[in-house]
């Protein structure tokens, strides 16, 4: 499961507008309440993305969807490229936070 960790708190409408700017116009970022998000680019390939808030910062932990093999090539695919885009666009843990 590929996850990342931001250090600042993003809001599920940030995250959501992060992704869909980073990812493009190929894939379609859906709210699912305060603290999870779908992003699809197509009918079988989708991910969810589930936000925890701590101690100022936000982890992101990202789940291919899907049925059986589905599921295992969304978490290597589409989870992986979710995982990467949130870091390129609010910044990880590992680095400083972007100004």
């Amino acid at each position: 499961m590929p996850g990342t960790t931001i250090h600042k708190e993003v809001t599920s409408q940030q995250a959501t507008d992060a992704l869909q700017a980073e990812l493009g116009r190929g894939y379609q970022v859906t709210q699912r309440g305060s603290d999870s998000l779908t992003v699809r680019h197509g009918p079988l390939a989708y991910a969810t993305v589930r936000m925890h808030w701590a101690d100022g910062s936000t982890a992101f932990r990202v789940h291919g969807g899907g049925l059986i093999i589905g599921r295992a090539v969304n978490e290597f695919g589409i989870a992986r490229r979710v995982a990467g885009a949130l870091e390129e666009s609010l910044g990880s843990a590992d680095a400083p936070p972007k100004v």
